[in-house]
């Protein structure tokens, strides 16, 4: 392993403020447009190249790194890399990830990093060449992870047209309400929770744990207040708190496996209320007719989703293991710790 130099920030990249670019002024395109927190929509021109690296200037994502490989725009919330100096790209994002900027916050009302004042903060360099190394250990689990994600997403298209495609070829029109209901969840503060095993749910997605869930799985959960329309499967028990309403099918003409696809399809997320606290018009979306397939038709699709379930839970064990290897890796290599060989051996084994 070689020796590490002990310089600062300035000598490991230079960094710029990001640009403006509300949501009104952008245009249809393929463009990242990256903000403090990571990627926050597409616009259609770019004003920094690929290979970047973007770090959270203001807000709660303070700090926050995110690697750009293609072009991109990055915004005013943010801080982005105009000169590597020298340095690998890869390493420089876990670099900077690696750095508490907290002690660094310049805001009053949030927190802000001005980047004037990290110039000086003390790093440690190894050459070049052992930047490259230690980027392509990490490099491995995160490829591994996103061919996982790339795999999920694909099974999710194939049952949301397989759905379709059985939708399609129903008859008879029918209100939503008429086969399932929309049930509120329950108030839990986190003061309240207690750690285990059971996933509590927001309009965001899963906000923590719990020992004891509130309704049985396999289940389907939907952004009520926050995340309007967000549609979430939870193959376990589930504690859906108060942003959220749940669902529960009436009868046995459709699935949870069908239901899941037909309310990702609904476009729920246009069906705000219009009061001054936007959520989602429960009524609105009830009252939308669908067309209901035959019981066999959802059965055979029902049979078919659940084995795209199964796979994506094994694409997400494998994922949670691989993170929790690069989280454990990462402060050790980036230290200078650990050897690149070892963290080599231990990497294939599991990519």
């Amino acid at each position: 392993m070689s020796e590490w130099t002990r310089t600062t920030l300035d000598q490991l990249v230079k960094l710029r403020r990001g640009h403006d670019l509300p949501t009104t002024s952008r245009n249809p395109g393929n463009v990242p447009v990256v903000g403090a927190a990571g990627p926050s929509g597409f616009h259609d021109t770019a004003i920094a190249k690929a290979p970047g690296v973007v770090v959270g200037r203001a807000g709660a994502s303070m700090g926050h790194a995110t690697y750009c490989a293609e072009d991109f725009w990055p915004l005013n919330t943010s801080l982005y890399v105009t000169d590597f100096l020298g340095n690998d790209p890869r390493f420089v994002y876990h670099l900077l990830g690696e750095i508490d900027f907290s002690g660094y916050n310049s805001g009053a009302a949030q927190p802000m990093l001005n980047r004037n004042y990290i110039t000086q903060i003390p790093i440690s360099l190894p050459d070049p060449d052992e930047q490259r190394a230690i980027a392509a250990v990490l490099g491995a689990l995160d490829d591994k992870i996103a061919v996982n994600e790339r795999i999920a997403a694909t099974a999710m298209r194939l049952g949301a047209a397989k759905a379709a495609q059985i939708s399609a070829s129903a008859m008879e029109p029918a209100p939503l309400s008429d086969i399932l209901e929309l049930k509120y969840g329950k108030s839990l503060p986190a003061s309240r929770r207690v750690a285990g095993g059971i996933p509590v749910f927001g309009s965001g997605g899963i906000s923590g744990t719990h020992i004891k869930g509130l309704v049985d799985g396999p289940g389907i959960i939907v952004g009520r207040k926050g995340t309007v329309g967000s549609v979430y499967w939870s193959e376990s028990g589930f504690f859906p708190i108060d942003t959220t309403f749940y669902v529960v099918c009436r009868g046995d003409r459709l699935s949870m496996e069908y239901a899941y696809f037909l309310l990702k399809g609904l476009g729920l997320e246009k069906m705000n209320s219009d009061s001054a606290v936007p959520g989602l018009n429960r009524d609105r979306a009830l009252s939308v007719r669908i067309k209901v397939p035959d019981v066999h038709s959802v059965q055979r699709f029902t049979a078919e989703a659940r084995e795209l379930f199964a796979m994506l839970r094994v694409r997400e064990q494998e994922n949670q293991t691989l993170a929790t290897l690069r989280d454990t890796l990462l402060p050790q290599l980036m230290a200078g710790r650990v050897r690149v060989k070892d963290a080599e051996m231990i990497v294939e084994d599991h990519v």
